[in-house]
């Protein structure tokens, strides 16, 4: 009933983790999700962003492929297996377009796939697209 400064609203955005090697890509993505009000954390490669995945809880993890110490597809299949990494929606957002690398991140689980250099607005289709999936599906269960 109440929404004092508008608390409701920051308690309901949806959270999303960016990981990437590349601080300007993430960057870019941070302040491009912050403007369409998510709440965005930040990781530079798959064994950090495991640990921001354990803290933070995110509901979508926009992930990439080649990155140092554990890459994206290492790092998707380690998350799959964790009981609470099998319920968040991973989209990777790779330059890696071969039809192997597509393939192993299909297998592991991934709700999307998006080549870079890629559309903002196509991405922010695809986030409101998986977000809206997994609230139907656990509306279903």
């Amino acid at each position: 009933m109440f929404d004092f400064f508008g608390l409701r609203k920051k308690a309901n955005k949806t959270k999303i983790l960016v990981i990437d090697d590349e601080p300007n890509i993430v960057q870019t993505l941070q302040d491009r999700l912050e403007m369409n009000d998510y709440k965005v954390f930040t990781a530079g490669n798959g064994k950090e962003g495991l640990e921001r995945f354990g803290e933070e809880h995110p509901d979508v993890i926009l992930l990439d492929v080649i990155m140092p110490l554990m890459d994206g597809l290492e790092m998707l299949e380690t998350l799959r297996k964790r009981p609470d990494g099998q319920d968040v929606s991973v989209i990777m957002l790779t330059a890696r377009s071969q039809a192997q690398d597509i393939a192993r991140a299909n297998a592991a689980g991934i709700d999307d796939y998006i080549v870079k250099p890629f559309d903002l607005s196509e991405l922010l289709e695809k986030i409101e697209t998986v977000v809206e999936n997994r609230k139907a599906a656990a509306r279903n269960s």
